[in-house]
């Protein structure tokens, strides 16, 4: 399967991961979610999870989706403009998810761009130019009417808003759970994790509104 999964014959190092890790659970029964909040060899791995998850759908990337037109309404776009400017939106997360898969399938000596940076520099550079973006969102947002070009720095403040999400935490914490934890543990790991995604992701369609 996983000779046919990758077309070729570059196959054998991840066979070995699987093959090492079925022989180190030595049969152990898969764990259920609330055995792993009591289990102290996993806490910080789920602690990071929680906490990467959470500030995944936090971070403001959902009430950019979720209230796309009304925002760039705000920002000074006219009507007729938004929609084409909110397929940008779509194609910038697709233009991250591009730039972080292999740049060569059969051959590729720099791997992938998570592992060529290294998956600590690029949540926490994500996070920075998140903010980053936010505060010209917000400046620019403000001082809207002074200027006619000004609408359009919004405009590309959001644009650069989910490039930094894509090719940062969005990259990379979908991944974390498979990485962090074994296949006796990733089943309840990832139902505790897809809860508090989706807890977080009510949480913030549902108040942004009123936030605003």
């Amino acid at each position: 399967a996983l000779k046919r999964f990758h077309g070729s014959s570059e196959y054998g190092r991840e066979m070995e991961d699987i093959q090492r890790e079925c022989f180190a659970l030595d049969g152990e029964k898969p764990k259920k979610p609330w055995q792993l909040f009591s289990d102290r060899g996993v806490r910080w791995q789920l602690i990071t999870v929680i906490v990467m998850t959470m500030g995944q759908q936090l971070s403001g990337i959902n009430a950019i989706y979720f209230y796309a037109t009304y925002i760039f309404e705000q920002a000074g776009i006219s009507a007729e403009k938004i929609p084409y400017v909110t397929l940008g939106t779509g194609a910038c997360e697709c233009l991250t998810a591009l730039s972080c898969v292999r740049r060569n399938l059969l051959s590729c000596p720099q791997g992938l761009l998570i592992d060529s940076v290294g998956r600590r520099h690029l949540i926490i550079g994500g996070y920075l130019l998140m903010t980053l973006w936010c505060t010209v969102l917000t400046f620019s947002l403000t001082y809207q009417d002074l200027y006619s070009w000004v609408p359009y720095v919004s405009m590309t403040s959001i644009f650069a808003f989910i490039l930094s999400f894509g090719l940062g935490p969005g990259g990379i914490t979908n991944t974390l759970i498979a990485e962090l934890f074994v296949q006796s543990s990733r089943p309840a790991a990832y139902m505790i994790g897809g809860t508090v995604s989706w807890i977080s992701f009510f949480t913030i369609g549902m108040l942004f509104p009123f936030i605003v």
